[in-house]
């Protein structure tokens, strides 16, 4: 009887604490937002008479900056899909980056509902099953380590501190030795031993068969480290990940030309973007909002811009990387939605 108890108890136990830390963390979300509403609330109107009268030529800038930014990814991972052996449009590729970047930034658990999204519309492409994930798991890693490569030229021209850079330094020179390695001895036999103790442990935790699923993975890693990319791949690939990064802090560099922020230095307005970015990575709330406004704001109110000017750039910034590329991003898999739909139908 007590057994039983304790079996019937422990799922309750722990459907409520997850209750008790979501309401919590949403809690601690609302008072963070309201903090900051509360702090910049008396320059948000004063940045909105900033916001009304642009300069239509920098804001031109930001808005064509923005929109390379996108094509740009959508590059990265057309070229690490044909690198797979499957190939779309570019068009169809460009269409879905849109699409995928809504659904991630919008939507709780965006990340991993945008990756399977990418996946799945990759494979009604006809796209083969490893070159789809080959292609998204590739533009992950090129946009991560080309965020860490800008990253760690800034900390060096910036010299913002020893230990980060070297930190970042050995970020870098390891994920090149992980890469040059599974080059070299084919890189299945790590994955896989990664995998599958990851698996198993899951697996315990679920109470399902220790080996459960893991023929599967180990089908479908034998299948993605067979895709042998060029070194020609991987150089555009990275290449195009980097433009996605740079032409984004194009886009902030333009915003506040556009506002006329003074004391906005091309190396401060590099800082205050690996700042906001880097806060968007931890952040809980959809695009990392709050979080990365209020990390570019301070970064560029400590270097000397005014805290008025600094809010109406990062403002403005925002509604053209966030609001204005979402919005398009949903127009767009609404329109492709619809597509379908009628595909279906007419079969």
């Amino acid at each position: 009887m007590t057994a039983l108890a304790i079996g019937i108890s422990t799922p309750l136990a722990r459907s409520k604490w997850r209750r008790v830390w979501r309401l919590s963390m949403l809690a601690i979300l609302i008072a963070m937002l309201v903090t900051e509403g509360f702090i910049l609330g008396p320059y948000l109107s004063k940045a909105g008479t900033a916001l009304s009268s642009p300069d239509a030529r920098w804001l031109g800038v930001a808005l064509f900056a923005e929109l390379v930014s996108m094509a740009a990814f959508a590059r990265v991972q057309r070229r690490m899909l044909i690198s797979g052996g499957s190939k779309v449009s570019v068009r169809q590729m460009v269409a879905l980056t849109y699409a995928a970047n809504a659904v991630s930034v919008t939507l709780p658990g965006g990340s991993a509902l945008s990756t399977a999204y990418v996946f799945r519309r990759l494979r009604r492409w006809g796209a083969t099953v490893p070159a789809a994930g080959f292609a998204v798991v590739a533009s992950g890693v090129l946009s991560t380590a080309s965020f860490a490569l800008l990253a760690l030229f800034v900390a060096l021209l910036a010299g913002t501190g020893s230990v980060s850079s070297i930190l970042l330094l050995a970020a870098v020179a390891l994920g090149g030795l992980g890469w040059l390695l599974a080059r070299r001895h084919g890189g299945q036999d790590l994955i896989v031993n990664v995998v599958s103790g990851a698996m198993r442990r899951g697996n315990r935790m679920l109470r399902r068969p220790a080996d459960s699923g893991l023929s599967a993975v180990q089908h479908f890693v034998a299948e993605l480290t067979a895709i042998k990319p060029r070194n020609r791949d991987w150089l555009m690939g990275l290449a195009m990940a980097a433009l996605n990064w740079v032409a984004d802090l194009a886009c902030l560099f333009a915003s506040c030309r556009a506002v006329d922020a003074p004391h906005s230095t091309v190396l401060l307005l590099m800082v205050a973007y690996i700042a906001g970015m880097s806060a968007s990575s931890v952040s809980l709330l959809p695009g990392g909002l709050g979080v990365v406004d209020a990390a570019m704001i301070f970064t560029l109110t400590s270097g000397g811009v005014g805290t008025v000017s600094a809010t109406a750039a990062v403002i403005l910034y925002r509604l053209i990387s966030y609001a204005l590329i979402v919005g398009l991003g949903w127009i767009v898999w609404t329109s492709m939605w619809f597509a379908e739909r009628r595909t279906v139908d007419a079969v």
